[in-house]
């Protein structure tokens, strides 16, 4: 531009001029605006596995929201949700990993399963748990202050 105005006339301070010229110009700014993109981190691996449904199960005490599988709870006790939690097992199964917040409801429900399944295997006969053992259920606890962690049930 400079180049082109200099053919024919003679402008002092020309280049201050087509600086402040393009930097007002609003289709210029729009033009030199680069793509903004976030990074996203990487899927956690039981969102992108193949597996049966509910294999990974997360867990919450809430409102309305859309979900594949409800079940009502009397009350926030651990034995309430234990009650609950036997009517979810019996319709889809034992999960491998299920996934909560730090709720004192399910803290004790963790503890109590844990405690159920040793006193379990203390009673049959090795033989029986060799052939016949329950499913191990890993129970994880999302951070507290972190829902986003907890995004497909939170």
């Amino acid at each position: 531009m400079q180049h082109m105005v200099r053919q024919e006339y003679y402008v002092p301070r020309l280049k201050p001029q087509i600086k402040k010229c393009i930097f007002t110009c609003k289709i210029c700014t729009m033009h030199k605006q680069k793509m903004r993109t976030q990074i996203v981190a990487a899927l956690p691996p039981e969102r992108y596995n193949f597996a049966l449904p509910f294999t990974t199960t997360g867990v919450d005490f809430t409102g309305p929201f859309s979900a594949v599988h409800l079940e009502l709870c009397s009350n926030l006790t651990t034995e309430a949700f234990l009650a609950a939690f036997a009517c979810f097992v019996a319709r889809r199964g034992y999960p491998s990993k299920i996934m909560s917040d730090f709720g004192k409801t399910f803290i004790g429900a963790q503890q109590a399963t844990e405690k159920q399944l040793v006193d379990f295997l203390k009673q049959v006969s090795p033989d029986i748990v060799q052939k016949y053992a329950p499913q191990g259920i890993s129970w994880h606890f999302i951070p507290p202050s972190a829902p986003h962690m907890g995004v497909l049930w939170e």
